[in-house]
């Protein structure tokens, strides 16, 4: 399986969303407390752009 062959934001989005998801939950679950930091937040963010603007690059080069 290719992950270059799909569409360039699949990777990113799922990365942000399942990161942001088991986050929440830790927190609700572990520590009572609803919500995340939003350094964490931001973070995940940029992170996740920075991988779709690899792919990106990526798929250019192929």
């Amino acid at each position: 399986m290719n992950l270059l062959s799909m569409p360039w934001w699949y990777l990113p989005t799922a990365v942000f969303v399942v990161v942001l998801i088991a986050v929440l939950a830790v927190n609700r679950w572990r520590f009572h407390r609803n919500g995340a930091s939003q350094h964490l937040v931001l973070g995940l963010f940029v992170s996740a752009c920075c991988a779709g603007a690899v792919i990106v690059i990526l798929q250019r080069v192929q």
